[in-house]
């Protein structure tokens, strides 16, 4: 890892469209951390709104959005920010959405029944991953 990286905390978009998730999130990642909340956002298009804004390294986002299918907001993300990384957290279990995802360009899932260390760990992982690709 580059000295650039390790200087500051991977800055993670929250997009779900529930408060109680997002704040769950935010619980996990305290600020001062490694990793840090940039933002949430309750869609998929506010998400990708604050892209640039937030200067978000991952996007952390479930499979149900109410505006845009999971899949095409990953590939909107990926096509506007190709350096952000996406890391998908279901709530509900589609299997074909997912795989959509992980072809579209998400760098992986964390299942929402996984520990927070699984969650940290799928965040450094994308991260490194889409900073060597961008």
């Amino acid at each position: 890892m580059s000295m650039q990286h390790a200087e500051r905390a991977i800055r993670v978009l929250i997009c779900n469209k529930y408060t109680l998730f997002r704040e769950g999130i935010k619980a996990m990642l305290p600020p001062g951390g490694p990793i840090e909340v940039a933002g949430e956002a309750c869609s998929a298009l506010e998400a990708i709104g604050m892209l640039f804004e937030s200067r978000a390294d991952v996007v952390l986002m479930d499979l149900t959005m109410p505006d845009l299918s999971a899949w095409e907001a990953t590939r909107r993300i990926k096509e506007i920010a190709p350096g952000v990384a996406v890391v998908i957290v279901p709530l509900s279990e589609d299997q074909p959405m997912l795989f959509r995802c992980l072809n579209a360009g998400a760098a992986g899932y964390v299942r929402s029944s996984d520990l927070p260390v699984q969650l940290k760990s799928a965040i450094q992982t994308a991260y490194r991953s889409s900073a060597h690709a961008a």
